[in-house]
C-alpha cells in the first residue's frame, strides 16, 4: 500500500500526464489551439431571417455581377468577390443553422467564383454564380424574411 505521500505525488504526476496528452492532441501550434478554443467558446452569431435574406440576396447580385465581368476584367472581378466576405460574415451561421445543404452549396459557389475572380475563367465564375443563385432560391423558399 502506498503512502499518503506517494498518493500525493502519483495524483500530480498521473494530473501532469492528462494534462499534456490533452494539449497534444489538437495537433497544431498554440495559437490555432488558442483560436479554436476561442472559436468554441464564442456563440454562433445568428441574425434575423429578414437580415440573412437580405444578405443573400446581395451575394447572389455580386456573384452574377463576377460572373459577367470575370473574363474580361480581373481586378473589377477580384474586387467584386472581396465584397462577399463582409456580406456573408454576418448571416454564415444563421444559414449553417438552418440549412446545412444551402450552406455548403454557398461556400463551393464562393470557392468557384474566387477561381474565376483571380484567373479570369468565365467558366467557374458562371458555375459559381450559378450555384450560389440556387442555393439562395432554395433557402428563401424556406426562409423567405
Amino acid at each position: 500500500m502506498l503512502s499518503s505521500r506517494w498518493r500525493s505525488w502519483t495524483l500530480v504526476l498521473v494530473a501532469v500526464g492528462v494534462g499534456g496528452l490533452a494539449g497534444c492532441t489538437g495537433g497544431g501550434t498554440p495559437a490555432e489551439s488558442a483560436a479554436s478554443a476561442s472559436a468554441l467558446a464564442e456563440p454562433a452569431q445568428q441574425v434575423s431571417a429578414a437580415q440573412a435574406a437580405t444578405g443573400l440576396r446581395k451575394i447572389e447580385r455580386i456573384a452574377k455581377e463576377i460572373a459577367r465581368v470575370s473574363a474580361a476584367d480581373k481586378a473589377e472581378a477580384a474586387g467584386l468577390d472581396g465584397r462577399i466576405e463582409p456580406i456573408w460574415k454576418p448571416v454564415e451561421d444563421t444559414v449553417r443553422r438552418n440549412d446545412q445543404d444551402t450552406y455548403l452549396a454557398m461556400e463551393d459557389g464562393f470557392v468557384a467564383l474566387e477561381k474565376a475572380a483571380g484567373g479570369g475563367d468565365a467558366a467557374s465564375a458562371d458555375t459559381g454564380s450559378a450555384g450560389i443563385s440556387s442555393a439562395v432560391r432554395a433557402y428563401l423558399a424556406k426562409y423567405p424574411g
